[in-house]
């Protein structure tokens, strides 16, 4: 074991601090010795390069405050560093700063240039804030660097930047909590008491895995879901506008629609779908304003034809909606009250008797193997989306189901695309053969 500082490391932490490649992942179980890997890492970092600005991150305030900045302050030595409260920094005694932030809005770590950064529990945030960090790394003088440590959770971003293939300058070091020699006695046995093999797998020996007594999804259709997905042919609007395949001129597509609250919180996702085989042909995913996020899901729906689409009808999505009907785009959308001869209330309303509903026939779609998404984020967010302890289906901990909800609205559309022109409803187009 190597000694620095205050810190004795086991083989796979020495190998992780040190190394040189410019995106690393320290991908363990509880306990494991990440945080501790990846601050200390920081501080070799700062104390090898004087003057640089890194940054860094944990999902949230409280995680930072209470589990990252605990550990740094437990282990780096006091007399380097002073800890300034009021703005969050740590400003080393040669001239190296690092700044601590959560990442709940990430658009708020545009603005500092910086020569390295580290996510702690990385699985807990988005994939748009690893690139967004990325982006960041311009500090003039500095060799640029990117690390990351967490528990695995299920076939996420990080999967997809880190394991799903090998990319130069790309490392991935998987630790088990056995590894660790400084767990104190019966704490691996006390865990495997209270976990099932799959949850043990994830949390012990830090594989990414599908918990498939808790996954709503059919495990082998997700395995191929997964292995299936693949780049887009074209990324617009920083690659919040994703191609997979070009519309045809006789194609006829359906979408669905789940709009978040608009440059922070959740995000905002259409999918939209080729309405005769089911294949995701692109889609809008990211934090966007809503009249932004109205305008470019128009432009997309009529560069596809004029996709029939179904946005959700709950709480601020209504906001996008209504601006879409501003941009005239009515006659081709969903009204919940379609039945009505005048119907007013436009979108998918999702609840009690409706979500289930969307929900299952999505899931019998992906078992039998009926839907293709292509983008691989939104396969990740499939292979997490569980039952929860009172077997109501949703994302786990950390973990989005945007993709999801757009999906199963999407599919649905395939049975009500049904065009209102202002005077009533006309006839559904006749379903393919194949449903």
């Amino acid at each position: 074991m190597t000694t620095q500082g205050r810190l004795s490391l086991f083989p796979k932490q020495d190998q992780f601090v040190f190394s040189e490649r410019a995106y690393d992942a320290f991908v363990g179980g509880v306990g494991s010795g990440k945080t501790k890997a990846g601050s200390f890492r920081a501080y070799h970092y700062c104390t090898k390069h004087p003057g640089a600005l890194g940054m860094i991150t944990a999902p949230t305030f409280p995680m930072l405050r209470d589990a990252t900045l605990r550990t740094i302050q437990e282990m780096w030595p006091e007399k380097q560093y002073e800890f300034a409260k009021g703005d969050m920094t740590l400003k080393m005694v040669n001239g190296s700063e690092i700044l601590l932030r959560s990442t709940d809005d990430p658009d708020r770590l545009r603005g500092p240039n910086l020569a390295f950064f580290y996510m702690d529990e990385a699985a807990m945030s988005s994939g748009e804030t690893f690139k967004i960090l990325q982006g960041r790394l311009r500090q003039p003088g500095f060799p640029h660097q990117g690390w990351i440590t967490t528990t695995p959770k299920g076939y996420n971003w990080i999967y997809n930047e880190f394991a799903r293939e090998q990319r130069e300058d790309y490392s991935l070091i998987t630790v088990s909590s056995r590894d660790n020699p400084f767990l104190p006695p019966g704490y691996i046995e006390m865990l495997m008491e209270s976990y099932d093999r799959e949850f043990a797998l994830q949390e012990i020996e830090g594989q990414f895995v599908l918990l498939g007594g808790r996954a709503y999804f059919d495990i082998k259709a997700l395995e191929q879901m997964i292995a299936a997905a693949e780049a887009p042919l074209e990324s617009r609007r920083g690659g919040a506008v994703k191609i997979w395949k070009y519309p045809t001129v006789a194609g006829r597509y359906v979408a669905g629609g789940d709009f978040g609250w608009g440059e922070t919180g959740s995000y905002s996702c259409v999918v939209i779908f080729d309405w005769q085989t089911g294949e995701q042909v692109a889609e809008i995913h990211g934090r966007i304003r809503d009249d932004e996020m109205a305008l470019e899901t128009v432009n997309l729906l009529q560069e596809y034809n004029e996709a029939y689409f179904g946005g959700e009808n709950n709480g601020e999505n209504k906001n996008v909606l209504n601006k879409m009907l501003e941009l005239g785009y009515g006659r081709r959308m969903f009204y919940q009250d379609w039945e009505a001869k005048t119907p007013e209330k436009v979108g998918w309303l999702t609840n009690g008797t409706t979500r289930p509903l969307m929900l299952g026939e999505l899931e019998e779609a992906v078992r039998n193997e009926q839907v293709g998404v292509k983008c691989a984020e939104g396969s990740g967010e499939f292979g997490s989306f569980y039952r929860n302890d009172r077997g109501r289906p949703e994302a786990t901990e950390g973990a989005y189901d945007d993709h999801v909800m757009a999906c199963a609205i999407g599919w649905q559309m395939r049975k009500y695309a049904k065009y209102y022109s202002g005077r009533g409803i006309t006839e559904p187009i006749p379903m393919p053969a194949l449903w």
